[in-house]
C-alpha cells in the first residue's frame, strides 16, 4: 500500500513540474479501481494520498502553505491540460501546488467574490474553462490562460432546480466533469452533488446553470462535501467517487453518474477528515 502510494506522489510531483459525455457502459464496474489513488483536502487545510479502495490508509504530504490573500482552500482539482493540482482559496486567489510538501503558488485570480460557505470546483476539459459552484447557488466560470478571451470570471446563470417556477439550487457542493481529456472527439457533461436534496444533478447547459436531477445518494450528505470523476481513457468510462461527512465522520464513497446512488468505501481517519478530493488524470 505504502510503495504503491509513494509511486503515486513521485507521478504527482513529476506533473506538478511539468465519443459521448458519457458512454452507457459507465457505471460502478466501468472504471477499474486497482491502484486508483487520490489527493485530499482535510478539514485543517491538508493535502494527503490515500487509495480509493481503502479511505482509512492515508498519507499526509503536508500542511498547505504559501496562499496569498486567503485564508484556506475551498476546493480542489487537477487540470487536463498540463496535469497540475490546482485549488481556490476562499478570497478567489487560485493556486498550484508542490506535492512534496504542500506549497502552493498563486497563478490566478477571481475576478468575482465568492458566495457561500462550501463550494465544487472542477476543470472543463473541452473548454479549458475552471467551474466554481456553490451552495448559495453560485455559478462561475474562468479563464485561467487562454488569449482569445478576457483573463476574467464570468458570472453565469444561478443554478436552479427544475421546479415550477424554477428555484434556486441551494446546497450544491461538488461539481466534476465526465471525459477528461483533450480529445476533440469526445464531449463532457457537469454533474453536481447537491447536499441539500442528497442527490446528484447533471447541470447542463453548464452556463445556465439548468439542473436535471439524475438519482438520489441514499445517503444523508453534510453540506460540505467533495466530488470528482476519473475517466478511464483505455475503456473511455468514467466513474465518480465522492466525500460526504455523515454523523460526524467523513467518508469515502463511489457514485454512480446515471443513477445517482453511493456506494460506501470506508471512513477516513479521525486525524485526516477530508473534504475535498481530485484524482490524478491518466493513472496507469
Amino acid at each position: 500500500m505504502r510503495k504503491r502510494i509513494i509511486a503515486v506522489a513521485g507521478l504527482l510531483v513529476a506533473a506538478s513540474c511539468a465519443g459521448p459525455a458519457l458512454a452507457a457502459g459507465d457505471t460502478a464496474a466501468g472504471v477499474k479501481q486497482a491502484g486508483l489513488s487520490a489527493i485530499g483536502l482535510t478539514s485543517d487545510q491538508r493535502l494527503v494520498v490515500f487509495d480509493v479502495r481503502r479511505p482509512a490508509g492515508v498519507w499526509s504530504l503536508g500542511r498547505v502553505w504559501g496562499l496569498s490573500g486567503d485564508t484556506r482552500l475551498v476546493g480542489i482539482d487537477f487540470r487536463v491540460q498540463n496535469g497540475k493540482l490546482y485549488g481556490v482559496g476562499d478570497r478567489g486567489g487560485i493556486y498550484t501546488f508542490s506535492t512534496r510538501n504542500a506549497q502552493a503558488m498563486k497563478v490566478s485570480q477571481l475576478t468575482v467574490a465568492l458566495s457561500g460557505t462550501a463550494f465544487g470546483v472542477d476543470f472543463n476539459p473541452a473548454a479549458n474553462r475552471l467551474r466554481v459552484v456553490s451552495g448559495s447557488g453560485q455559478n462561475l466560470r474562468h479563464n485561467m490562460d487562454d488569449p482569445a478571451a478576457p483573463l476574467a470570471t464570468t458570472v453565469d446563470a444561478t443554478l436552479t432546480n427544475p421546479t415550477t417556477p424554477p428555484s434556486t439550487a441551494i446546497g450544491v457542493t461538488g461539481a466534476a466533469y465526465t471525459n477528461n481529456d483533450l480529445s476533440t472527439a469526445t464531449a463532457t457533461t457537469l454533474f453536481d452533488l447537491d447536499t441539500m436534496a442528497d442527490r446528484v444533478s447533471v447541470q447542463s447547459p453548464a452556463n445556465t446553470g439548468t439542473l436535471a436531477p439524475a438519482g438520489s445518494l441514499g445517503t444523508d450528505a453534510d453540506p460540505d462535501a467533495g466530488f470528482d470523476i476519473y475517466y478511464d481513457p483505455a475503456t473511455g468510462t468514467n466513474q465518480g467517487y465522492a466525500v460526504i461527512k455523515t454523523t460526524g465522520t467523513s467518508r469515502l464513497y463511489r457514485v454512480n453518474l446515471l443513477n445517482g446512488k453511493a456506494t460506501d468505501s470506508g471512513a477516513f481517519p479521525k486525524k485526516f477528515q477530508v473534504t475535498d478530493l481530485a484524482l490524478p488524470i491518466n493513472q496507469r
